[in-house]
């Protein structure tokens, strides 16, 4: 059952303001310092909820997706909803709340967050210029850019405006698009290119990295669009490019997630997806991300379910059964 909740995923914009405060979940890997790993990698999920667990921020251990179950999360405790999340190099999280303020958590506090589940955050930067932010993500050089779904706009803030600390700031760029409409997430492809989905446009908007360097209202240079019967895009979410440079897409009113080949990313269009996957598992799937291993972990909005696919069930069409399904936080 969807619940209500704060600054979430935006919906009608004039007649529907509500629903769009009341959905979240976005998903990021990080590594981290582990004593003596069983496993080939040491990364948690951290995923960021609304209501399940009071809200916050939780994470699983890879023992905790090892297997099907219900395991209990770390949960980051300090405010009530976080709608997007990213580590920088120091494997510092980052997280927007409130859809005005972005907020820092050191490596310390996130290792200590079995003895305090509430830690205050170092930084918090605010804005004139933001009106509802919901993700985010760094670029190849340390700078955070932020999703405004309001302002249909991605805004950088530049590594030096990090390092300062907390206060009131105007972001160094702002690009703003007719291409973006309602807009949730931005991911960097291997070439710094910054990929944004449009949720209410049913279209992925690629910005070359020359075009990330100056404000302004600009084109897309790429733009990915739905063939108009929501089987291609629809409702996108938060995507993920796997290790060989492919782009997938959950879309949360389809129950599916798709694949677009690197090849397919070179030009406008509405091309069919290369992989459409539509495992029986999904329910509106809204999260996703590819761990070390280059499986496909992705997370229902609808009832939290957290799905791992193996990367060999990720090269044909079809309705996979999950190597592991997890009863996630509900959100």
């Amino acid at each position: 059952m969807k619940s209500e909740g704060k600054i979430e995923i935006p919906g009608k914009m004039s007649t529907d303001i509500f629903r769009w405060r009341s959905l979240a979940t976005a998903i990021a890997l990080l590594m981290l310092t582990c004593g003596a790993p069983s496993h080939a990698w040491c990364a948690d999920l951290w995923i960021s909820v609304t209501s399940g667990l009071g809200g916050g921020i939780v994470s699983y251990t890879p023992e905790q997706l090892a297997r099907s179950g219900a395991p209990t999360p770390t949960h980051l405790s300090t405010f009530d909803a976080a709608t997007g999340i990213a580590f920088d190099e120091s494997h510092n999280l980052w997280a927007v709340i409130g859809g005005d303020e972005v907020v820092r958590f050191t490596l310390a506090q996130l290792k200590n967050l079995g003895r305090n589940p509430s830690p205050a955050p170092g930084v918090i930067i605010k804005s004139m210029a933001f009106k509802s932010l919901y993700g985010c993500s760094f670029d190849h050089q340390g700078n955070l850019w932020v999703v405004d779904a309001v302002n249909n706009s991605i805004d950088e803030l530049p590594e030096e405006q990090l390092e300062a600390g907390s206060g009131n700031l105007a972001p160094r760029v702002v690009i703003t698009s007719s291409d973006l409409d309602a807009p949730n997430f931005v991911t960097f492809d291997r070439l710094g290119n910054a990929w944004v989905d449009s949720k209410d446009g049913n279209q992925i908007a690629e910005f070359s990295a020359g075009e990330l360097t100056s404000s302004g209202r600009k084109s897309a240079d790429i733009l990915l669009s739905d063939d108009g019967n929501c089987t291609n895009l629809c409702s996108p979410g938060e995507i993920a490019f796997d290790q060989r440079g492919n782009l997938w897409v959950p879309n949360e009113d389809a129950d599916t997630v798709v694949e677009y080949t690197k090849d397919q990313l070179t030009i406008s269009g509405k091309p069919a997806p290369m992989v459409t996957l539509s495992s029986s598992i999904f329910d509106a799937p809204w999260g996703a991300v590819f761990d070390t291993s280059g499986n496909l972990v992705v997370m229902n909005y609808s009832d939290g379910t957290i799905a791992k696919f193996t990367s060999g069930q990720l090269r044909v069409s079809g309705a996979p059964v999950p190597e592991v399904s997890v009863t996630g936080p509900s959100i």
